[in-house]
């Protein structure tokens, strides 16, 4: 009898501790980034070594612009798991959109495709940073590659067409442009009444 209590009371620990995680998921979903964090980091008061939860907070943190405290978990993430795609790809667009660090995007992007060598969303970021670097066959390589292991991957098509206007290669990129508007990119309109005719 003294069994089956002691497992019951360590059922029901388990019940609560993990619905603090999921708890956490669904007022992320929502949009309640804070109280997200807050029933994240409940659970990670017992649980502190729960990549999920930490990458989940790290997220929630970036939807608050609290990018100091994202990158503190998506590194946290990869100290205990080197080889977490999700938060090295977190990493490559934090340190391309709001660091403008496009060596390091590139050294992130490059160690997502060596995890997972299919990943149109690395390959688009690596594309960006060489452009920005002024690399720009190197660039090009990257947004063909993103498309060609994703064929419906706009932001590859966009990024790809905004290279080729800049090489003067206006109907490659209007084609560019016109797949990523069907693929269901706004943006995609404004570039096409600008740039194709």
């Amino acid at each position: 009898m003294r069994g089956l209590l002691f497992f019951g009371f360590i059922l029901l620990a388990f019940a609560c501790k993990n619905e603090n995680s999921q708890q956490g998921d669904v007022y992320f979903n929502n949009g309640e980034y804070e109280k997200a964090i807050e029933s994240y980091t409940i659970y990670l008061s017992t649980e502190p070594r729960d990549i999920k939860t930490i990458y989940n907070r790290g997220r929630a943190y970036e939807e608050l612009g609290k990018h100091k405290e994202a990158l503190e978990d998506f590194n946290l993430v990869i100290k205990i798991d080197p080889l977490n795609v999700n938060a090295l790809l977190s990493l490559t667009a934090d340190y391309y959109d709001r660091l403008h660090d496009y060596e390091n995007t590139i050294f992130y992007a490059e160690k997502v495709l060596k995890l997972d060598e299919n990943n149109a969303t690395a390959f688009t970021l690596k594309g960006k940073a060489n452009q920005k670097l002024g690399n720009l066959q190197d660039a090009l390589a990257a947004y063909n590659a993103a498309i060609s292991v994703n064929k419906e991957y706009a932001e590859a098509y966009l990024s790809r067409g905004s290279l080729r206007i800049y090489g003067r290669q206006t109907s490659k990129a209007c084609a560019d442009f016109r797949m990523a508007r069907t693929l269901g990119v706004e943006k995609a309109d404004e570039l096409i009444k600008k740039y194709c005719k």
